[in-house]
């Protein structure tokens, strides 16, 4: 009985430290808004919706991290997409499709003085660099032309490519991340996904490199990658840079992004530009413009410009409006590449949209 007692008490003074040295965070977004989208002709003239995810995407997640000593440590990160508005959790990806309880990232891996090494599903290389400088910060994800086109997210036009079974090329599975510490204000970032076919590590692989930099009010990010289909005959080739300006009384953000198929010449490009003007201790206003463009195997324009206005009741609540309207050089058919996809319906070349929600994070 000595000795079990002597035991229990080292096993709790070890599990003692463990939690001294480790650390575990529950966080997630919790976004809603009320929308009216009414378009110029078509089937569908108008609509009004309650969508989960308008400024930011709704999500959950856990992430940890254990201090191994000598400025190493542990981390692990699982985040999933919440669809706040039916309770759903996750989106369908992949061919056959199927969902994922983490389907936004699932990684662990080791960082320190060296930079951060990551390992499992996460985003491409760019979201969190030339990400942050998205002309309105990454709001209205379901239609804005950077989180389709610029990050490779439409199923529809990129579902060929990389390691995500047939799915959008936004996040990766099976890959590799590595992302250094600043080195006088400049960093780098690399990453590998395979798709782990059977005859070639070639067959929807995923292969980026970025570089970000940062001073003072000024920052900029590039980021180049390469991605195969599933016989190694077809490449995506996709780039991208973004750079914001932090002043007193004003934000910028621009982005410019381009991806091109090597068989079909298809081309689509991403110009963006942004302004954040803060004219209260708590509201400030948000303009943006982005133009799409598709050429190669087919042309078409596309533009939307948004006004969003934001007011912070604490520092994790806010409530929004917006007013949205998106235009295409031709009207939009069920079979083509749609430039302003999830805004403007089939049938129609233009729509409004008026939004209003409120966003909480924990």
């Amino acid at each position: 009985m000595k000795q079990t007692l002597i035991a229990l008490a080292v096993l709790g003074a070890c599990m003692s430290n463990a939690s001294a040295q480790s650390a575990v965070t529950i966080y997630g977004i919790i976004d809603a808004g009320v929308t009216r989208v009414i378009n110029d002709s078509g089937s569908n003239g108008s609509r009004t919706t309650v969508e989960a995810g308008q400024m930011q995407v709704s999500r959950w997640g856990f992430r940890g991290e254990e201090d191994l000593g000598g400025g190493l440590k542990a981390r692990f990160n699982l985040e999933g997409t919440l669809l706040n508005d039916t309770g759903g959790a996750g989106v369908p990806t992949g061919t056959p499709s199927a969902t994922a309880l983490f389907d936004r990232e699932a990684t662990v891996g080791l960082a320190g003085n060296f930079g951060a090494l990551t390992l499992g599903r996460q985003n491409i290389l760019g979201i969190n660099s030339v990400g942050m400088a998205d002309p309105m910060g990454l709001a209205f994800a379901a239609t804005s032309p950077n989180v389709l086109f610029a990050a490779l997210n439409s199923a529809a036009v990129y579902g060929g490519y990389g390691a995500n079974n047939g799915g959008s090329a936004l996040r990766q599975s099976n890959s590799i991340k590595y992302v250094s510490p600043y080195w006088h204000n400049l960093g780098i970032g690399l990453m590998r996904a395979f798709g782990e076919q059977p005859g070639s590590v070639q067959k929807n692989k995923y292969e980026g490199v970025s570089a970000f930099y940062h001073t003072g009010p000024f920052g900029a990010a590039a980021v180049y990658a390469r991605l195969k289909n599933i016989t190694a005959s077809e490449e995506l080739k996709s780039w991208a840079f973004g750079a914001r300006y932090t002043g007193t009384r004003f934000s910028l953000r621009s982005t410019y992004a381009s991806n091109e198929t090597d068989t079909t010449g298809r081309k689509i490009t991403v110009f963006g530009v942004g302004v954040d003007v803060p004219v209260a201790s708590a509201v400030t206003l948000t303009g943006a413009v982005y133009n799409t463009r598709h050429t190669g195997d087919a042309h078409d324009d596309s533009q939307q410009y948004i006004a969003i206005a934001k007011y912070a009741f604490s520092k994790r609540t806010t409530g929004y409006a917006s007013i949205g309207h998106a235009r295409t050089d031709t009207v939009v058919t069920a079979t083509q590449i749609n430039l302003a996809q999830g805004f403007v319906s089939v049938g129609s070349d233009s729509a409004n949209r008026i939004t209003t929600g409120v966003m909480h994070f924990f």
